[in-house]
């Protein structure tokens, strides 16, 4: 976060809003920009330092004909990443099922 603006970090707290379960949303950038109150240009550029810096990534929605419709952006954070775990490695809480606290039940053999 050291790396980002106040705007930068202001954007990146207006997309969270936007997004939905699986970290992704598609507010156009003249929306945004409004919802900054900055200009189209510093929305561009702070998208762009955001996917330099791992907080999103981007990508264009397509039609049934292949045409661009909007860019769609990803959260690649906490909670979001958890979405993209994989599920043979991590349970629900998303801790690693490799990890011997989940399996360790020596705590209780002498319970009654």
């Amino acid at each position: 976060m050291e790396a980002l603006t106040p705007t930068q970090r202001y954007l990146l707290v207006v997309l969270v809003t936007f997004a939905n379960t699986e970290g992704e949303c598609w507010p156009s950038q003249k929306l945004l920009a409004d919802m900054v109150g900055t200009s189209q240009p510093t929305i561009s550029a702070g998208l762009k330092k955001l996917e330099e810096e791992g907080f999103i990534e981007s990508c264009y929605r397509t039609n049934q004909k292949g045409g661009n419709i909007s860019k769609l952006y990803r959260m690649l954070f906490e909670p979001f990443v958890f979405k993209q775990i994989k599920e043979d490695h991590y349970n629900c809480f998303g801790q690693r099922i490799d990890d011997p606290r989940i399996t360790d039940t020596s705590w209780a053999e002498n319970l009654e």
